[in-house]
């Protein structure tokens, strides 16, 4: 399609939808083959992707793909809805927090002038920081499915797409045409290269599923998973984002929002998220650490689809 319109698009929309879907499997590989303690997210596994796919880009290219990341967030497809989502948070910075894109870094005077070479320096951090929201969505999305649907825990890759297939059945009527023309599509590879496996059966068996798990903390792990980049960018202490949570959850007095340690303890073990202990950050002493406002901004979005559970 990209050579027959002249259009790179579809070809950057293809590598785009690679990278998203590593970066989901890596995700929830880490929910299925490792143990609380053991795992370990949000650790640039997204930025080192990104740069095997488009690291070989030329300098003149990379404006494109820039453009092009804009136009596949508002293409009719459920990677693009993580795209936009990514974009809303990186605008968020861009308006509340310490500038990300190169027009809001020249509003905010931080350069009266910039060469090309600034240009694509600010640029490759752009796709860098891009890369770290997206992959703090895919978290939140592996978390998410790991707690309410732990038949999506399976040992391998494949057999980790078959119950999601399954689960995707369940609400198949709701789907729009493109989505059903894809599993359809899908299905049938699905079918032809398990075909005798017993595996196939994890489709009917997630179609039909009735086991589903809770999540104790909801808004404590979607908000600490959500603000771990600007942790990793702002230098935030785990003080600064107890006192931060306290201040809109719901139950702050109880467990793990109690003292600053059990916070840490929690964020290792449930979450999976470890900081470099050769950092030595250092708590605001207004409990307003450099991006909260950014923070909150995102309390009512990552709030919007989730309640604590009783």
């Amino acid at each position: 399609m990209a050579k027959q319109s002249g259009d790179a698009f579809y070809a950057i929309a293809f590598l785009l939808e690679a990278w998203l879907g590593d970066a989901s499997d890596a995700a929830l590989a880490e929910y299925a083959e490792r143990k609380g303690k053991d795992r370990r997210l949000q650790t640039g596994r997204a930025w080192e992707s990104w740069q095997q796919l488009f690291g070989k880009a030329r300098e003149d290219e990379l404006p494109g793909i820039h453009e092009c990341i804009g136009r596949y967030s508002n293409c009719d497809a459920p990677e693009s809805e993580l795209v936009g989502r990514a974009l809303h948070l990186m605008r968020l910075e861009d308006e509340l927090g310490e500038p990300v894109s190169i027009s809001a870094r020249r509003k905010a005077a931080e350069e009266k002038s910039m060469d090309f070479k600034m240009c694509l320096k600010h640029l490759r951090y752009w796709f860098q920081r891009f890369a770290e929201w997206q992959e703090a969505l895919a978290h939140w999305q592996a978390h998410w499915v790991a707690h309410m649907a732990p038949l999506a825990l399976q040992a391998s890759p494949e057999r980790r797409e078959l119950v999601q297939l399954g689960l995707i059945q369940r609400n198949f009527a709701d789907l729009n045409p493109h989505d059903k023309d894809w599993w359809q599509f899908r299905h049938e590879e699905l079918a032809a290269q398990h075909q005798g496996d017993k595996a196939l059966g994890l489709i009917g068996k997630a179609q039909s599923n009735e086991k589903w798990g809770a999540l104790k903390r909801t808004q404590v792990d979607e908000l600490v998973i959500h603000w771990w980049p600007l942790l990793l960018r702002h230098g935030w202490t785990d003080r600064d984002v107890r006192l931060l949570l306290r201040e809109v959850v719901d139950r702050p007095e109880e467990y793990p929002l109690q003292e600053d340690r059990e916070l840490a303890d929690y964020r290792q073990k449930a979450l999976g998220l470890k900081k470099n202990n050769a950092r030595q950050d250092k708590s605001a002493p207004d409990g307003r650490p450099r991006g909260w406002r950014v923070a909150l901004a995102m309390v009512d979005r990552a709030g919007a689809d989730s309640s604590e559970s009783k």
